[in-house]
């Protein structure tokens, strides 16, 4: 039976936070994935949960895309993609795959926070002046700025869980330390790994939550000094 001093036995010692398996390259080969592939679903959903709050039209896509989203197996999206473009593109493949996971989330929060805002604020923007472009970018986007940081905090929950995955297809990040831990049968490797991999999602969520409620006190000062 494995004890918690096994645990910490192997957490303790320096061997295996060197070298290119090593603890630190894997956290931070895992980290560069994960923020990777959520940028790229953010460059991707924003503009378009944006778009779809502003103009009123194409509610159903978001439904949809959700929907979907929660159909998809991830781990056979994965190697689906990896075996579609080959092995010498698993890289871009296994980041699209991320990319794909973090889309619906990030999507569904922006057009949330835009259909949230309500309408006399948006008339108010209007009578003033504003362009469409002015609109969104000194009125929706501010004002739906919480929403869609809580759309990035559950897709980085669900990215950083899903890279676990990459070892099994040859590249790096924290699950390569479970799979050769089974591999070996080195149950204190696997625990280890798994409380880190456990940690940062947890912190990341903490993180990114914290930011979520700074920018929604900040917009509640912006709306008293009016």
């Amino acid at each position: 039976m494995l004890s918690v001093s096994e645990v910490w036995r192997w957490l303790l010692d320096p061997t295996n936070w060197e070298g290119r398996y090593g603890l630190v390259n894997l956290f931070f080969e895992h980290m560069a994935l994960s923020f990777t592939a959520i940028l790229i679903a953010a460059l991707i959903a924003v503009p378009i949960g944006v778009a779809i709050g502003h103009l009123g039209k194409g509610e159903a896509v978001v439904v949809a895309i959700s929907s979907i989203s929660r159909a998809i197996p991830t781990m056979g999206l994965l190697f689906a993609l990896v075996m579609l473009m080959g092995i010498e593109f698993r890289d871009f493949a296994v980041t699209l795959a991320l990319a794909i996971i973090a889309i619906p989330p990030i999507l569904a929060g922006s057009y949330a926070g835009i259909k949230a805002i309500p309408q006399t604020i948006s008339q108010a923007a209007k009578a003033q002046g504003m362009t469409a472009k002015q609109l969104i970018w000194h009125v929706e986007l501010p004002l739906s700025a919480t929403s869609i940081i809580g759309g990035a905090r559950i897709a980085y929950i669900q990215v950083v869980s899903t890279v676990v995955l990459a070892p099994l297809i040859g590249l790096g990040g924290l699950g390569f330390g479970i799979i050769q831990g089974l591999a070996l049968r080195d149950f204190a490797q696997v625990t280890a790994s798994a409380i880190i991999i456990v940690f940062i999602t947890i912190l990341g969520d903490r993180l990114i939550g914290l930011a979520q409620k700074l920018t929604a006190v900040k917009l509640a000062a912006v709306e008293i000094d009016r």
